[in-house]
């Protein structure tokens, strides 16, 4: 029997593409193993070594390089160079080009993109919504206070779903937090235009300050409406005093609030360590799968995907290059922030079946099958998002405990 041409050419394509796995897998290992030795060099101050690896890493890794591993160790050298040039001044004299500032023009940007790409933000805006839903069913009046607002990007969904009830509620309220006072302004606008359009009654409230500045009289909560408190990624920006008493402090003011309902999203991950070897080892891992979750979706020359990267090299190099108040991402599992909410008198709601299933809904409109869900715990008490079998991000519901430790009001999931 002849040879089929078309055979040879197959066989020649699967070499060529198991070689190129080969070599980006081998330039990986590389890439991690000077990366090790870099942290190394610097648990014994060996000033020289640290220059040679750091050299070599930024020679070998670029935030245009052709891999996801060769990116994100790009970005996580620089953040190692930016710490030298904090610790040894005189020694380290680099210059990078981005700003470290909270403030971002290009973050709006970004998380819209992110957004387009990844089931990331849907996850947390969805799973949060379908809790809020269940915690405002019935109720006249709500008022939801997001403590980072941004662009709003969670709440039209919400609008629509409370517009679409037999009994929508009278009056929507939101209070937006921030510290860009034009965004805020825009957000409203945006979030009055959407309800106008659907009948729904609104009122957007913006308050201009710092997470911990904010105060309980600038939230205008009102008599008999029904209060729930939005908080994504915002815990973990409370533990950099080092003894909790800022987030105590927060803590204490969700429950001067009275809320029905405390929606709770962190990353998934132990990025809070005082050790700096843990701390990178464990963010490594952490934003490799990030990485690579987004390399997944987008070409190698996007724009959208660089953009999208950046927003998260900021996160790399604030655990990484920063310190003391200046580290403010500082990421803990579920399990650490359940046993500091019990201690400050909130329970756990847990997650029901619809906010499971809604979520595997939504991942099976992505091509990519490496995203999953999994409950916490054996009482399903929080939802999380995971890329292969690494834990990205958790969603949770807390209820305030009464005086006599039964939780409050809104129903447990059935």
């Amino acid at each position: 029997m002849a040879p089929n041409p078309g055979e040879g050419t197959t066989s020649s394509i699967l070499v060529a593409h198991a070689e190129d796995d080969q070599q980006v897998e081998q330039h990986g290992f590389e890439l991690v193993s000077l990366l090790m030795g870099c942290l190394e060099a610097i648990s014994s101050r060996n000033v020289a070594i640290i220059s040679h690896f750091i050299s070599k890493l930024g020679g070998l890794a670029s935030p245009a390089g052709s891999s996801p591993i060769s990116r994100v160790i790009a970005y996580f050298t620089e953040a190692l160079a930016l710490r030298f040039t904090r610790v040894w001044p005189h020694v380290f004299h680099i210059t990078l080009p981005r700003e470290l500032d909270r403030a971002d023009d290009d973050m709006g940007t970004a998380l819209r993109l992110l957004n387009q790409i990844s089931p990331i933000p849907k996850f947390l805006h969805f799973t949060a919504n379908e809790i809020l839903l269940r915690a405002f069913e019935g109720k006249e009046r709500v008022h939801i206070i997001d403590f980072d607002i941004k662009q709003g990007l969670q709440w039209p969904s919400l609008f629509q779903s409370l517009a679409s009830r037999n009994n929508p509620p009278s009056h929507v309220r939101i209070t937006g937090i921030g510290e860009s006072k034009q965004e805020l302004v825009e957000t409203g606008e945006r979030l009055g235009g959407f309800a106008e359009a659907l009948n729904l009654p609104f009122e957007f409230h913006p308050v201009v300050d710092r997470l911990e500045d904010v105060r309980l009289w600038m939230l205008h909560i009102k008599e008999r409406e029904s209060v729930a408190v939005n908080c994504i990624f915002q815990m973990h920006k409370t533990l950099y005093d080092g003894n909790s008493t800022t987030l105590r402090d927060f803590l204490g003011l969700i429950r001067s609030t009275n809320p029905t309902v405390v929606i709770m999203a962190e990353q998934e991950a132990e990025h809070n360590e005082a050790n700096l070897d843990k701390r990178v080892c464990n963010s490594l891992k952490y934003y490799s799968a990030i990485f690579d979750s987004i390399d997944s979706s987008l070409p190698l020359d996007s724009l959208m995907r660089m953009k999208i990267e950046e927003m998260f090299a900021r996160e790399i190099r604030n655990i990484v290059a920063c310190e003391g108040s200046d580290r403010f991402e500082r990421h803990e599992t579920f399990s650490k922030w359940r046993s500091s909410m019990e201690q400050a008198g909130f329970r756990c709601l847990g997650i029901s079946e619809r906010e499971i299933f809604q979520s595997q809904m939504l991942l099976k409109m992505y091509s990519s099958e490496s995203y999953n869900v999994e409950t916490k715990g054996e009482d399903s008490a929080a939802l999380t998002l995971r890329w292969l079998d690494q834990p990205l991000y958790t969603v949770s519901a807390w209820a305030l405990l009464d005086v006599a430790g039964s939780s409050s009001s809104f129903s447990q999931p059935s």
